[in-house]
């Protein structure tokens, strides 16, 4: 499952152990989850384990925490209420839980809407996933898959890879040789290909990039999740928008009473594209449009350009990238939008929401949309997370996805880290939507003022 598939998911989950304190004024890093037992992605855990240990990097406040799951794939915690979980140290929370053998669980530390684990300083930990599977009552543990040469030759196509052809490399300043050696003999002491890419998960989160991934397998695990804030809700987008209708797809419609129209656009997916094709047709005598890409977390170029094709007028340069393979880097090379030849163009004024959950092909649908088609971005600033993941496969079962390419704004400053800029920004917090959605609000106005018709007739 992508972290973009986990996110959605775990986002409407119910909340089973929560309790929050006030919030306390300081600084510092935020929280991370250094590891856990059982350990995300494990398919061989004793059914008969009682408690789930986390441990984080730093002392946390012991009176907040946020457990998240539901349904069948979370676990039953012992002392109803959550009673009997309890701070052992500073750093490690207790989980007392009772499993059934051969099931599948999952629940995570924090979410993007559940955020009660804080540290002293108040800084709440960032959303971290558990997954694991345990194995069928009375089963042995799994054999041993892998030998420690076979690991020992794995790890050595590691380092060189991450040196070679991961195209962010530097940019958190790990020291990868340093923190490979570190782990060197768990790496090469892993009995199994899951273990060793449980091992790998751990060692690439140091990169905090959302693009890299690990498998063996069945067992595909990311490393980093999305931990911000949605600028959205669902439930009250449904409400502010008339004519609310889903279609199929997943395209989402709509059209206020002064002839402004509304369509989602929250996967760049040729099934969700094809979708929107539709969608527009219907909305075509509509006197400017409101483009909701908040929900978008990205998938295939090909798809954000068939939708921003709709909008754009002549070829225009959205981005640029470098490519890295085998130590070393080519180009920058531009990468151009253009308009559709084979459907009719909406010429209006447009405005895109945009926020934090924007990510990856996403953002350069964004970016296609404000360089291309000369719409309005509103909202808050985009996740600033593009890789090209590569396949690499390390001989021991396991596979490592990297990114490739170091993704540009037109004026060659990096988008990793950084995200796209809105042209209108609209600071929310998630309590700003229980009545109302103050990002369509922002651009109902701009839609409705003189500086869209500036743009184009209404």
């Amino acid at each position: 499952m992508s972290l973009r598939c986990i996110a959605l998911a775990l986002a409407s989950l119910s909340l089973a152990v929560s309790f929050a304190p006030a919030a306390v004024a300081g600084i510092g890093g935020a929280p991370k989850v250094v590891i856990t037992s059982p350990d995300n992605g494990e398919i061989d855990v004793d059914p008969a384990t009682a408690q789930i240990t986390v441990e984080f990097d730093q002392p946390m406040d012991p009176r907040g925490r946020s457990i998240v799951g539901g349904g069948d794939g979370f676990p039953d915690i012992a002392g109803g209420g959550g009673g009997g979980i309890k701070w052992t140290s500073d750093r490690v929370i207790v989980i007392p839980v009772t499993l059934k053998p051969d099931h599948d669980y999952a629940l995570s530390i924090n979410s993007d809407t559940f955020k009660n684990f804080r540290g002293k300083t108040g800084e709440s930990a960032e959303w971290y996933p558990i997954q694991f599977k345990t194995r069928a009552g009375g089963a042995k543990p799994a054999k041993s898959d892998v030998t420690p040469e076979q690991n020992k030759d794995a790890l050595a196509t590691l380092a060189k890879l991450i040196d070679e052809d991961y195209s962010y490399r530097d940019r958190k300043r790990v020291s990868w040789a340093a923190e490979i050696e570190k782990r060197r003999a768990k790496f090469e002491s892993a009995k199994t290909a899951n273990e060793f890419m449980r091992l790998t998960a751990h060692l690439l989160r140091l990169a905090e990039d959302a693009h890299i991934t690990v498998e063996a397998g069945d067992v595909h695990i990311g490393t980093r999740a999305n931990s911000a804030s949605p600028n959205f809700d669902f439930n009250a987008l449904k409400q502010a928008v008339p004519n609310f209708a889903e279609k199929v797809g997943g395209v989402i419609t709509g059209r206020f009473d002064d002839g402004i129209g509304y369509i989602s656009f929250s996967d760049c997916s040729k099934e969700q594209a094809d979708a929107f094709d539709a969608a527009l047709d219907t909305l075509k005598d509509t006197k400017a449009l409101i483009l909701d890409a908040r929900f978008n977390g990205g998938g295939g170029e090909d798809a954000a350009a068939q939708v921003a094709g709709r909008f754009v007028e002549k070829a225009a340069v959205y981005s640029k990238d470098r490519i890295r393979e085998g130590g070393k880097w080519s180009g920058p090379f531009d990468r151009t939008v253009e308009p559709r030849a084979n459907a009719e163009r909406y010429a209006k004024p447009v405005a895109v929401l945009i926020g934090p959950k924007v990510g990856s092909s996403a953002e350069s649908f964004v970016l296609m949309m404000k360089h291309g088609a000369k719409a309005r971005l509103i909202g808050d600033v985009t996740k600033g997370s593009s890789g090209r993941p590569i396949e690499h496969q390390l001989g021991n079962g396991v596979t490592v996805y990297l990114p490739s390419w170091e993704d540009e704004l037109p004026d060659g400053t990096a988008l990793e880290g950084r995200g796209v800029r809105p042209d209108t920004i609209v600071k929310t917090k998630p309590a700003d939507f229980e009545k109302a959605d103050p990002v369509l609000e922002a651009a109902l106005k701009y839609l409705r003022g003189k500086d869209a018709r500036r743009g184009g007739s209404l």
